[in-house]
């Protein structure tokens, strides 16, 4: 199983039909690999490794507004699996909507200070409604700060557990966000920029593959189908992306709130009552995984993804993802070289792995002698 298909059977993001159909390249001296500078992969190359915890639901994402006791009004914007920034601003303009629908309030707290409640906060400041943010950590300590974030909607739902209407409204998310991404990359100020990327698959394509639904959101999508000219991988999908560098983003995003007037609070909310002691009429929930703790949803559950960032390599202007034994992925970042991934549901230990870092380190290895015309697959 190719990591795309992997992460579709619980993200859900290829459903449907109507983007225009993905064909093979059929031209040779269009079909050629183009050039490509290996990953430098070696241990002396590391500067640090994390564990984030994804807060993955299997019925997606939550956004809804309820009563909290007499005065206040509650809103529910938390549960975006491996999608939080991919799916933001998305999310964030369904919240606002849900939100402008349930209360004429104007004071709003927004819990958490991750990518959900800064995108959420900005987004209601701009609005003219003022705003507060309350969180115990900011970045670059946060989860978001711990992300892959390229562009692109995984480990989000499990299709069993949704219905048409839930898929409809991720689908529109899913639009809304990527061009809003597009906008801040015409800023370098913000960390984003547009990649070329490139899905290594093991496993040879039985059939024309199912459009999906968001194929006209990564542009150049092609579909190469000849090992020889590509390492030996019978299949590789070509296309590009958006790749949003979470310690740059975050950083600007919270200067844009605090530039537009919004408030930053570090304050611990442990529980009930410690929300109802707010001034704010209005609540925003954006915490996360912690909204299991805080607000009884045991639907949430933790999954682990572990990262291994090398010293950075400017030389490097493509990603790849591919499965060998697990999902692998590689970005490239202005300050390091990000090797991934793992999507452990349900282990919440955030120490990395001795046994994932070699993982790591010997498959992308691999991958870098193929793409350097070393080795072979099968050899």
């Amino acid at each position: 199983m190719d990591r795309r298909s992997a992460l579709k059977l619980i993200a859900g993001a290829g459903l449907g039909v109507g983007a225009a159909p993905l064909v093979a390249a059929r031209t040779p001296s269009l079909d050629q690999p183009p050039n490509f500078v290996p990953a430098d992969i070696s241990p002396r190359r590391i500067i640090r490794q994390m564990v984030g915890l994804r807060p993955f639901r299997e019925q997606g994402y939550v956004v809804r507004a309820e009563r909290f006791d007499r005065r206040k009004t509650l809103v529910h914007h938390y549960g975006h699996g491996g999608a939080g920034v991919t799916m933001s601003w998305g999310t964030a303009v369904e919240a606002e909507r849900v939100l402008l629908a349930a209360t004429n309030e104007r004071s709003v707290a927004v819990l958490g200070c991750g990518v959900i409640g800064l995108t959420t906060a900005l987004l209601l400041r701009r609005r003219g409604m003022d705003v507060t943010i309350y969180a115990d950590a900011l970045p670059p300590h946060t989860t978001s700060n711990i992300a892959g974030a390229v562009w692109g909607p995984s480990s989000l739902y499990r299709r069993h557990a949704v219905d048409e209407a839930f898929v409809e409204r991720f689908v529109t998310a899913a639009r809304v966000s990527q061009r809003a991404f597009q906008h801040y990359a015409n800023d370098p100020r913000y960390g984003v920029y547009w990649l070329r990327q490139y899905d290594f698959s093991l496993r040879t394509p039985e059939r024309e593959r199912t459009p999906g639904l968001l194929d006209d959101l990564y542009p150049g999508l092609v579909r190469h189908t000849d090992p020889d000219r590509w390492f030996g991988y019978p299949s590789v999908i070509e296309n590009h992306v958006l790749m949003i560098d979470p310690d740059i983003y975050l950083r600007a995003l919270m200067g844009d709130f605090e530039n537009a007037g919004g408030r930053i609070v570090t304050a611990r909310l442990e529980d009930a009552r410690d929300i109802a002691r707010l001034s704010e009429r209005v609540i925003v929930n954006c915490t996360g995984l912690g909204a299991r703790d805080l607000f009884g949803d045991d639907e949430l559950r933790p999954m682990a993804g572990q990262l291994t960032m090398l010293l950075p390599q400017p030389q490097l202007d493509y990603a790849y993802s591919a499965w060998e034994g697990g999902i692998l992925y590689m970005f490239p970042r202005k300050g390091s070289v990000v090797l991934g991934g793992t999507t452990d549901l349900d282990l919440a230990d955030t120490h990395p792995s001795a046994e994932e870092t070699a993982r790591q380190l010997d498959s992308h290895a691999r991958i870098a002698r193929r793409v350097a015309g070393i080795e072979r697959v099968g050899e």
